[in-house]
């Protein structure tokens, strides 16, 4: 599968901090993931696994010229790029403080994305037979809803010390191949909303 970052800077609102003055990355998630899909979504699949955010400081010229939408000092890109590169574990998603995420392992979200990846080599049955079965079974999955032939890929947060930004890589797939699409934003905090100070398409339709 092909490694796709989204880059957002995020802004909180005062409601999204837990009572310790941090933010989990659950409650973080919670936050922005309408930001970043359909918001009519009653829930998505999202893979388990939770890797380092991979945001560097090559990114930064592109920034500059064409994504920005507010000023972003690089004082606060240089933050974040210093956290994700010295935060190296994985984690996990935790599903119970999730609102609407069911969180799948790697070969789900594989089934998910080709329905008929096991019947394709399925020796047992005639290739005749084999042929219809994927065909049936690919008509079937074009005609489920969007949110469930989706898999979002989310990195593990950074925030800055003030919690006024965070970076977090994130990728969405429709199949297995080249359908998704790869994004970057930029959200600046406001009183009580979030906003977008910039956002860059990196691939994807």
């Amino acid at each position: 599968m092909n490694k796709v970052i989204f880059l957002l800077l995020i802004s909180f609102s005062p409601s999204a901090f837990s009572q310790s003055g941090q933010i989990s990355k659950e409650e973080f998630l919670n936050g922005i993931f309408n930001q970043v899909a359909d918001s009519n979504f009653s829930k998505y699949y999202l893979l388990h696994e939770a890797s380092p955010c991979s945001f560097k400081r090559y990114d930064y010229g592109e920034w500059l010229k064409y994504g920005l939408k507010e000023n972003i000092t690089i004082d606060i890109l240089n933050e974040l790029a210093k956290k994700s590169y010295l935060d190296t574990s994985t984690n996990n998603w935790n599903q119970e403080k999730l609102n609407k995420a069911i969180c799948i392992e790697r070969k789900q979200a594989s089934e998910i994305l080709d329905s008929a990846l096991d019947m394709e080599h399925d020796e047992a049955v005639a290739r005749g037979k084999r042929k219809k079965l994927i065909r049936e079974e690919l008509n079937a999955w074009n005609e489920k809803p969007e949110q469930e032939k989706l898999v979002f890929y989310f990195s593990k947060p950074e925030f800055t010390d003030d919690l006024q930004y965070a970076v977090i890589n994130v990728v969405y797939r429709c199949d297995d191949k080249a359908c998704g699409m790869g994004a970057t934003y930029l959200f600046s905090r406001t009183e009580n909303s979030w906003k977008v100070a910039g956002k860059m398409i990196s691939w994807g339709n």
